[in-house]
């Protein structure tokens, strides 16, 4: 019996941990003839490459792991292949089929709910011992839906019946590298979230479990002795336990191979003196922290059940920024309940000089499952039907803001988060009321000339940006901002491009000369290294 595990990941450079997990929790029972393989494809991938892919691997049995980003996508597979083999047995896992079981059983002959690492080794070994998954052994698994053979309506069992795994017990994923080769290492070190923001799936489950520390390091170990590009952590809050996260800061600073670099979501209002401290003595790229604030206004914190302590949040960032040794993000939602236009307007504006490499603007995705969802119509929530579920107005922002907040967001993504423009940017806000307003202009100069997308050549943007700040900046101040701009031209140009040695540039404090060294550039800014001469 062949059993095939399918992932549809959003980019070649992600891969899926659950379905490798799933896999290495089940080689004990695979014999005998009996397989377990893996599937991955993307969802820029030609829809028939990959249903004939999932096919010519003549599988007996399909699993497939549903996100946000892949679910309407699963349904047409799943469909189609109920179609074309109805013989073969399909089911489901993943965030999406949980909190959505009623879909997916119309084509599966069972959803897994939840973790999947027990319930998979129970199917496993109903395989092996019978050649088949006998529903009257479905008992045995431990959170699921299913439907009997010949029969239309489910069968669900209750949820107090659901297990979570001893974090140890899971094995390691990356024993063979090959599969992974330019792509991104995921590890998991907990799972679960101690806080509760009720538009996420984390805040669901109610406690937070640990791989020990022991096993944590050999990991961790493992990667670094291969050299491997990037280690993204995905627990939750990672530094929910300060003590833990202090002890691998430490470690990872203690056996930095000079190459790796490790991605953590973190809680910054829950930093300690200690872990700030440590923090900023890592090597440059070392570490990148993305930092969820969503929101500044009280009233809606309080909504969402956000406990972040922003004013402490603010000044363990600003602590963390001031060496430029760690690539820091810092994301805000749109849409939230009680963030209507200027809320979020003042949102952005209290959070911008924190001077982030990366600043999100996401929106308000409405999940089932979550609060939020079950909350949507008294908070007037209007949301797409499609995956991501991203929401279209509420009663605090109208249809309309929220659509310029996107052509706002697109300002900020080409501009702001292509890192190439930092003093030409600080240099224009001068000339606005307020960081937003800045980019509240942009978004409508990049919409009255039809410019969008994030296809826009870097060259092109130095172009674009030329001209919008032509339009702002006051006759006098114009030839600084122009040095500006030609400044950051040069920190970010390519090594290889043959360039004079020195670059003179007029600026508001007097004339400088720099000299360019184009065969070093920072891991975290991306700029050429340079001195003034």
């Amino acid at each position: 019996m062949n059993i095939l595990l399918v992932a549809l990941n959003a980019k070649y450079i992600h891969s899926n941990p659950a379905i490798y997990s799933l896999a290495a929790c089940a080689k004990d029972y695979v014999e005998d003839g009996n397989t377990v393989n893996i599937a991955e494809f993307t969802i820029n991938d030609r829809y028939e490459d990959i249903l004939n892919g999932i096919l010519l691997r003549k599988p007996d049995i399909i699993g497939f792991s549903v996100y946000i980003w892949n679910s309407q996508e699963m349904k047409e597979l799943m469909e189609d292949i109920h179609k074309i083999k109805p013989e073969i047995m399909l089911f489901a896992g993943g965030p999406e089929a949980t909190n959505d079981p009623e879909t997916f059983i119309k084509w599966c002959d069972f959803v897994m709910l939840g973790e999947g690492e027990t319930n998979f080794k129970i199917i496993t070994k109903c395989v092996v011992n019978y050649q088949q998954i006998p529903f009257e052994d479905m008992e045995g698994i431990a959170y699921a839906t299913y439907r009997k053979p010949g029969e239309k309506y489910m069968v669900v069992h209750p949820q107090g019946s659901k297990s979570m795994v001893d974090m140890d017990t899971i094995p390691f994923l990356y024993d063979e590298l090959e599969n992974f080769e330019n792509r991104i290492i995921y590890y998991e070190s907990s799972r679960g979230c101690p806080f509760r923001c009720s538009y996420c799936l984390s805040s669901i489950e109610k406690s937070v479990r640990y791989r020990s520390m022991e096993v944590v390091f050999r990991e961790l170990k493992y990667f670094l002795d291969k050299k491997v590009k990037q280690v993204k952590f995905i627990d939750r809050t990672f530094n929910s336990s300060s003590k833990r996260s202090l002890k691998i800061w430490k470690f990872i600073k203690d056996n930095d191979n000079g190459v790796t670099n490790f991605h953590f979501e973190i809680g910054a209002d829950l930093l300690s003196k200690e872990e700030i401290d440590l923090l900023k003595t890592l090597r440059t790229g070392l570490v990148q922290l993305e930092i969820g604030i969503q929101s500044t206004n009280e009233d809606t914190m309080r909504m969402i059940h956000r406990t972040a302590n922003n004013k402490k949040l603010m000044e363990n960032v600003m602590e963390l920024r001031k060496n430029y040794n760690i690539n820091l993000h810092t994301d805000l939602i749109a849409g939230l309940p009680y963030e209507g236009y200027e809320s979020f307007k003042q949102s952005f504006n209290d959070i911008y000089p924190l001077y982030a490499d990366q600043l999100q603007l996401g929106f308000l995705k409405v999940l089932k499952g979550t609060e939020m969802y079950e909350r949507s119509q008294e908070y007037g929530l209007v949301y797409s039907s499609k995956q991501p579920y991203e929401v279209f107005y509420s009663k605090w922002l109208s249809y309309e803001e929220n659509a310029h907040l996107h052509r706002v967001c697109d300002g900020v993504e080409l501009f702001y988060n292509a890192q190439l423009f930092r003093h030409s940017l600080k240099y224009l806000e001068q000339f606005f009321d307020t960081y937003f307003d800045m980019y509240d202009a942009l978004a409508d100069y990049l919409d009255s000339n039809k410019l969008s997308g994030v296809g826009i050549s870097a060259k092109r943007k130095f172009e674009i940006l030329k001209d919008f700040g032509k339009n702002y900046c006051s006759q006098d101040k114009l030839d600084y901002f122009l040095s500006y701009l030609r400044l950051d031209e040069m920190l970010h140009m390519h090594p290889n491009r043959k360039m004079s040695a020195l670059e003179s540039f007029t600026f508001p404090e007097g004339k400088r000369v720099y000299e360019f060294d184009y065969t070093k550039k920072s891991p975290v800014t991306g700029e050429v290294e340079f001195k003034e001469v």
